[in-house]
């Protein structure tokens, strides 16, 4: 990810940590100061009533300060009513800007200063003023509610979709993205035109996020699914991937999409993300015999850790029932645990499986044999001991896989489990 991505992370987490400590402890103190190099980076203090935001990026120094409660106007462009007093600076393309708001009665009194220079009032210093404003909310994302309820009034979504594509901060543009899919219901075209502009996001976290609000919010299509997994691919850290292909997981997909959702998840790497991603789309009721096998595959392929594998291939023993091609797919996987206790635990709930045809219970039983534990092995072998007496061919490999176990009694064991002699 590179350093705007990262930044851009950061900068959610220091603002969502300072409004959290400030709700919560009230007149308490939230301090929240990230650094990145070069010295841009974003900090949000809050003590008690008081608060400030700063942001420097791509050689803007935005600041805002300020003490109690806010209110924007109609517009949503200017400050309507306030306790004590919102000041905000900016240093920008040459030009050292500063508006400071402060009660005046029933009414609110605002001088705009331009190079430290007070300006008089007059048209453009009001519409200098409005702006400054507005930099600082889009920058920071406050009042987003408020901003995207006048904008949805007065424009409608296209107005919300338009401002959303010139916001500047990726936590300012996740804010909106978030108050448009809770507060509007959107169309096809609307949603393609909302996911066409998180383009525009580089944050792992602030994309998925942004998703995941469309994903909560609104009606995704099976036309729509491709273009939102798309855009999803385009994230890097397991994690979130894997976060969001929980939440894609929750909706009915169709076969296409849930063919994209697994591709989706090979892009994993960790044993813990790429589990939890699969079992996810194990709860899929239109998985496909192929679409399983496929998952299965890739779950084989790549979970290092046993224990991972092994939680998998216990979930999903149903389907060595119900198609040959995944039958075939969960036992190459099952071929790539190597612990004993995890491959005898594996075949016990296999074995516990209604249904199970005579070839696959064969391979079971001949997939014993991989197990170098007399112990694990003999109790391997007990789970099947019940399906052998009426099969010359079941009989045949249980008295195989029982004769490599080294131990005398745990294969003496393992042959009386089964009716047979030693």
């Amino acid at each position: 990810m590179n350093r705007l991505s990262t930044l851009g992370a950061l900068i959610v987490g220091a603002i969502i940590l300072a409004a959290v400590y400030a709700s919560a402890f009230g007149d308490g103190d939230a301090d929240v100061n990230i650094t990145i190099n070069d010295d841009e980076g974003v900090r949000h203090v809050v003590h008690g009533d008081k608060g400030n935001f700063a942001l420097k990026q791509d050689g803007l120094d935005l600041e805002a300060s300020w003490r109690g409660e806010y209110e924007l106007n109609e517009d949503g462009d200017d400050i309507a009513s306030l306790e004590h007093k919102l000041e905000i600076t900016r240093k920008w393309e040459g030009r050292d800007e500063r508006v400071v708001f402060e009660p005046d009665g029933d009414r609110v009194a605002s001088i705009y200063y331009l190079d430290g220079d007070k300006q008089d009032q007059n048209p453009e210093t009001a519409i200098a003023k409005k702006k400054l404003l507005i930099a600082f909310l889009e920058a920071s994302g406050a009042k987003a509610e408020e901003r995207v309820e006048i904008l949805l009034k007065n424009g409608g979504p296209a107005a919300v979709l338009e401002k959303i594509d010139n916001i500047y901060s990726d936590h300012a543009r996740l804010r909106y993205i978030t108050e448009l899919t809770q507060q509007a219901d959107l169309d096809n075209d609307e949603v393609q035109s909302l996911l066409k502009s998180l383009k525009n996001i580089e944050g792992d976290h602030d994309l998925r996020v942004a998703l995941d609000a469309v994903l909560q919010n609104e009606e995704i299509s099976a036309d729509e699914m491709p273009m939102f997994l798309e855009t999803a691919s385009r994230i890097e850290s397991d994690y979130d991937l894997r976060r969001l292909i929980e939440s894609v997981s929750e909706r009915d997909l169709n076969d296409d999409s849930i063919g994209l959702a697994i591709g989706l998840m090979e892009r994993l790497e960790s044993d813990h993300d790429l589990r939890r991603a699969s079992e996810a789309l194990l709860e899929q009721d239109n998985l496909t015999p192929k679409a399983a096998a496929r998952l299965l595959e890739t779950i084989g392929e790549r979970i290092d850790s046993d224990h991972d594998l092994r939680l998998i291939l216990s979930d999903t023993t149903p389907f060595l029932v119900q198609d040959d091609i995944a039958a075939a797919a969960w036992l190459n996987a099952f071929g790539a645990l190597s612990s004993d206790h995890d491959q005898r635990l594996t075949l016990e709930e296999a074995a516990g499986v209604d249904g199970l045809s005579a070839e696959t219970k064969l391979a079971l039983i001949a997939a014993s044999e991989d197990i170098g534990s007399d112990h694990d092995r003999r109790l391997a072998l007990e789970a099947f001991s019940d399906m052998v007496e009426d099969d010359d061919a079941l009989r045949a490999a249980y008295v195989k896989a029982a004769e490599g176990i080294g131990s005398d009694g745990d294969r003496k064991r393992a042959l009386e489990a089964a009716g047979l002699d030693d």
